[in-house]
């Protein structure tokens, strides 16, 4: 959910950029578009606030995936590890979910 909502305010103002352009072609006044890129500019401004503010997951794994994490060391592919591991932990960064993976 969390992507989600970080995916809305910068979809909003690459809408709202698209209508700029469109009602600016289409002959408008030039105070509309320059209003729907203000509008967009905060939206921007937002979506890039709220993910600044975004605080990484802990990095946990179950049994089971431990044990496939360890499988893919021993065969000594542990970027393949890493990267299973990424896809489980979503809301952790690269850096800690590669560590976890290392001490396992």
């Amino acid at each position: 959910m969390r992507k989600a909502q970080s995916l809305i305010p910068f979809s909003v103002a690459a809408v709202l950029c698209v209508v700029a352009l469109i009602v600016r072609f289409a002959g408008a006044p030039m105070i509309v578009p320059v209003l729907c890129l203000i509008i967009a500019a905060i939206a921007l401004f937002i979506g890039l606030r709220n993910r600044a503010g975004t605080v990484d997951q802990p990095v946990v794994f179950t049994a089971e995936q431990v044990q496939k994490l360890r499988e893919l060391k021993e065969r000594g592919q542990e970027s393949a590890a890493i990267r299973q591991a990424q896809l489980w932990s979503r809301g952790s960064s690269a850096e800690a979910v590669a560590e976890a993976v290392r001490k396992l």
